[in-house]
């Protein structure tokens, strides 16, 4: 998954990637922020800003309408809070910061993305930590790397209806402008041919010149 970050404790940014949650691009200023969230597609963006103009600039022009949007501020006012909940974000948090709820909060919006192990109906199991897929009796099935990105978000985001290569590429590749959308094609191909394999069936449903998703078997 990606973030994109702007005004956030860089020692707080280190932990996320550290953890191997998010993907995370460090905005430079307000304009690259706005840039970045208008060219990327992100799963989150957070953001440390007092002006209502400038975050309600971000929230409005970001590529993705789905992309969650927390704002980190010191202005007090309910005013901003209900503004900015209006316009789009997902939660507003004020100073004073406690960066481990902050996290929490994060987990609570993308929480299967902070969880160590992962189950799939009854045939798979991912293992976060070490990059595994397992099947219910804990084989391990030859799909890593970027494969097991993709599968990964495919489970993760299994509520969506449609997954496009767009959005995989730029939640899993760290400069998506350089990748080739085939590549997608490439590791899709890779997983079906192991999980045909290992179940004898696809669990990943191609939707013609949109994307893909995880069968709901």
């Amino acid at each position: 998954m990606r973030l994109l970050a702007l005004n956030i404790d860089k020692k707080f940014i280190d932990e996320i990637e550290e953890k191997n949650l998010y993907i995370c691009d460090v905005a430079e200023d307000l304009f690259d922020a706005v840039y970045h969230a208008q060219v990327r597609l992100y799963n989150l963006i957070l953001v440390y800003e007092n002006d209502l103009i400038a975050c309600k600039e971000i929230i409005q022009k970001r590529l993705d309408k789905k992309s969650a949007v927390v704002i980190l501020t010191k202005n007090q006012s309910k005013d901003f809070e209900i503004s900015l909940l209006q316009s789009g974000a997902i939660s507003v948090i004020k100073e004073p910061f406690d960066y481990e709820l902050i996290l929490a909060k994060l987990e609570s919006i993308h929480r299967e993305n902070f969880a160590k192990k992962l189950k799939f109906k009854n045939y798979l199991k991912l293992n976060n930590i070490e990059k595994q897929v397992l099947d219910i009796n804990n084989n391990k099935l030859n799909i890593k790397g970027k494969s097991y990105e993709v599968l990964s978000y495919l489970i993760k985001n299994r509520h969506k209806a449609i997954i496009s290569k767009e959005e995989l590429v730029n939640a899993i590749w760290d400069e998506p402008e350089l990748i080739c959308h085939n590549v997608i094609e490439v590791n899709i191909n890779q997983i079906r041919t192991e999980l045909k394999k290992n179940f004898n069936t696809d669990l990943i449903t191609t939707i013609r010149n949109r994307g893909y998703k995880i069968s709901n078997v």
